[in-house]
């Protein structure tokens, strides 16, 4: 029987008064929306963040302590930490009666500007900006693919492959330094356990770029989490507000229901649950539009491909967010119910 009466309830609503319904809707379809577009967003702006930051360079360089060379060992027990790094071995090479600085590296960087080829391998290399305006091709053991410009001092060097490198040098298993690339909430574990374990090495946390991307890292989430707090509480005001005037237009249902011995509680029962059938159906398509969303956001801020990614916790989340917004909203709204008498509307009044 309550069932049967919850549904005739429900289709009498959504008949005549299909315009509130529609705007309550509404309105939790597009906080679905913006909510997976920022539980999304939020869960992944720290490892998208991270990867931005990686192509401005290490966050942690281990150098030697008294000069000479570091143990090239220290580059996989870094991995084994969960850090990226990679090598740099600075040399020298005579070409033409000319002593040139070398620095052989395993791949280039992203902020390297570079004209031409940025592929360096065995027998290619690429001549910084100022090195080659003054040696142009005049190299024996490697042909220059590219110019690299950077404004540091990769613009006086030759740049080749480690190995290459490590051949001019004479130098096995060892490099000029180590550049790595922590996890920002994980960086002093690593700097501590890998100073522990290579003690000649001095490692030296680069507080430029790992300052920056904690904090950046930080404000990003707090902002997302107050946006989505906001877009809520809106949200919640709007869904009130629909239902409030609802239960006003329904005071006559209301009262008869009340006169033939039916409970408050039963009552607002009813509208709240009318309400949290509505989250669940905006929660499924504001999810199906957040998800779009999402995808063109994040390929507009941080780059990439447009890629939809499907994840159950969001869509858990977004629907459980919304059900407790629709509930609260609507036990507001409900909180008239008390006051409407019944003899007051069997009167007309």
């Amino acid at each position: 029987m309550p069932t049967r009466f919850f549904l005739r309830f429900s289709l009498s609503a959504l008949r005549y008064r299909k315009q509130r319904l529609l705007l309550a809707f509404g309105a939790l379809a597009v906080a679905a929306a913006l909510a997976t577009v920022m539980f999304g967003i939020y869960a992944s702006v720290a490892q998208r963040l991270r990867n931005e930051f990686r192509s401005y360079g290490a966050n942690l360089i281990a150098v030697p302590v008294n000069g000479g060379t570091v143990p090239l060992s220290i580059v996989d027990a870094a991995k084994r930490a969960g850090a990226e790094a990679r090598p740099v071995l600075v040399t020298s090479a005579q070409i033409a009666n000319r002593i040139i600085p070398v620095a052989g590296v395993t791949a280039t960087y992203p902020y390297w500007h570079v004209q031409g080829s940025n592929v360096i391998g065995p027998g290619k290399c690429l001549a910084g900006e100022a090195l080659a305006l003054h040696m142009g091709n005049q190299f024996q053991f490697c042909t220059v693919v590219g110019i690299v410009s950077t404004g540091g001092a990769e613009d006086q060097e030759l740049i080749v492959d480690f190995e290459t490198a490590a051949k001019l040098a004479g130098i096995h298993d060892a490099a000029s330094a180590i550049e790595i690339q922590a996890p920002g909430e994980h960086l002093e574990t690593i700097r501590a356990a890998l100073a522990a374990e290579f003690p000649e090495a001095d490692m030296r946390t680069v507080r430029a770029v790992a300052g920056t991307e904690s904090n950046v890292v930080v404000k990003m989430k707090a902002a997302l989490f107050l946006l989505t707090l906001l877009i809520l509480a809106i949200t919640t005001l709007c869904v009130t507000s629909n239902f409030s005037e609802m239960v006003i237009d329904r005071a006559k249902e209301i009262g008869i229901m009340k006169a033939l011995g039916g409970a408050e509680r039963r009552i607002a029962a009813f509208f709240i649950s009318e309400s949290a059938t509505l989250a669940i159906l905006a929660t499924v398509i504001g999810y199906a539009a957040g998800i779009f969303a999402a995808a063109g956001i994040g390929r507009e801020i941080f780059g990439g491909v447009f890629q939809l990614q499907l994840d159950w916790r969001v869509f858990t989340g977004v629907g459980a967010v919304m059900v407790l917004v629709a509930t609260v909203a609507t036990a507001i709204a409900t909180a008239r119910i008390w006051s409407i008498q019944p003899a007051v509307i069997l009167r007309g009044e």
